[in-house]
Formats: C-alpha cells, sequence, structure tokens
C-alpha cells in the first residue's frame, strides 16, 4: 500500500506526516553533511512506510535545494 504524506517544512526540519496512521518522521539537513538525518518519528516496525517517508522528504529536501 502506498501512503499519502504531507510534507512541510519548518526552519531547517522536513516534517512527514501519514494522517491515516499518526506517523510522523522529522529529518534535518546539518549544514556539514550532504544528506538527511531523521532526528525522531513515531515507532514503528513497517520498513516499507519508513522508507516512503524518507523518499517524501528526500524529495521536498531536493526540492528546497538542500540537497542533490
Amino acid at each position: 500500500m502506498a501512503h499519502s504524506f504531507e510534507v512541510g517544512v519548518q526552519d531547517d526540519l522536513i516534517i512527514v506526516r501519514e494522517p491515516v496512521t499518526n506517523f510522523y518522521a522529522i529529518y534535518s539537513r546539518p549544514t556539514d553533511r550532504p544528506h538527511l538525518i531523521l532526528q525522531r518519528r513515531r515507532p514503528t516496525d513497517d520498513h516499507k512506510l519508513l522508507a516512503q517517508a524518507f523518499q517524501a522528504a528526500a524529495s521536498k529536501a531536493r526540492e528546497l535545494g538542500w540537497i542533490v
């Protein structure tokens, strides 16, 4: 099942939410690194959900020019 995410930006954070499951993940991009770092998330064992949330965050980061 493909999840539908809400992706937002607050300061230097990308926040990914999945409204059906109440899952959330918060990513940042340290200035000294070229990739996103997971800061915190709601616990889950759904690895597909985690991968899709990261992809949503990475897409937003590319859109913002944070990563290539």
